[in-house]
């Protein structure tokens, strides 16, 4: 199941589009240079940033011009008050309802997502990608902005910043810090940076779910069906769910009852969601 089914530039399923943007698990980043438009993931992202080496810009962004005319697009746009980032900002409101969604890299602060939420058609979900430390210490903020729809963890420029290594140890707290930003402010829980290869992909989703995370980033197609394996939730995980919820206690409970209620109703209720996309 894909919220893309494969359709040309990540278009949308028949699901509202809120639900596609809060529930989808892989957000594939891709060159407008690349050619081909199709994916299983859940979001395709024609990406302007990183994507495009610096003497192709207007080419890119010319060929992202041309996907809207099929589909609706998300764009992933270079920081806010660049040339780049302005530049990419014009092709939105260029688009207008043909742009389905914005990822801000290198998201700073509230203050960059406040000005690229000015810059583009009201309502525009805003991805605010967060890739440097001083990032990390705003995001309960940057999540808090009205905008912002949900977190990204940019890995490769966060740990090139910090010098962090890629160890799930060295990473843990800066995840654990953008899943508790985005819980505070009732978003939906963020996207981690890429999954890595297909052989690598289940394992780095199942991990990211473990701390909170419900979607990743993905460069390759082939990641996508592992990733999507991750982080749906697993028939038997989902029965066990459905029969705590509909047992009655035969006896005195403690206090770990209703959170394990809690966490069961929340399990169900997003195989359902994904279920209906």
């Amino acid at each position: 199941m894909s919220l893309a089914h494969n359709t040309p530039a990540g278009a949308a399923s028949a699901a509202p589009a809120p639900a596609r943007v809060d529930l989808a698990r892989t957000w594939m980043l891709r060159s407008p240079l690349a050619g081909g438009l199709e994916t299983a993931a859940d979001v395709l992202v024609l990406d302007l940033e990183d994507g495009l080496p610096s003497g192709r810009k207007a080419e890119g962004r010319d060929r992202a011009r041309r996907a809207a005319a099929h589909a609706p697009v998300w764009l992933r746009i270079s920081a806010a008050g660049t040339l780049d980032g302005e530049d990419d900002l014009a092709l939105g409101r260029e688009l207008d309802d043909r742009l389905a969604g914005v990822v801000l890299a290198m998201c700073a602060g509230p203050a960059d997502v406040a000005h690229v939420a000015a810059s583009l058609p009201d309502g525009v979900p805003i991805v605010a990608m967060v890739e440097s430390a001083a990032a990390l210490l705003a995001a309960p903020a940057i999540a808090a902005h009205p905008a912002t729809r949900r977190l990204a963890f940019g890995t490769g420029d966060f740990r090139r910043d910090t010098g962090m290594s890629a160890d799930r140890l060295a990473l843990s707290w800066p995840r654990a810090q953008l899943v508790v930003a985005s819980a505070a402010a009732g978003i939906a829980g963020p996207i981690d940076g890429p999954c890595g290869p297909a052989d690598h992909a289940r394992d780095a989703a199942l991990h990211a779910v473990a701390m909170g995370f419900t979607g990743t980033l993905a460069l390759q197609d082939a990641a996508v069906p592992g990733a999507h394996g991750g982080f749906t939730p697993a028939p038997d995980e989902v029965e066990r769910a459905r029969a705590l919820l509909s047992a009655s206690p035969d006896g005195p409970v403690d206090g770990s009852y209703a959170p394990t209620l809690a966490r069961a109703r929340a399990l169900v209720e997003r195989a359902e969601a994904l279920a209906a996309l």
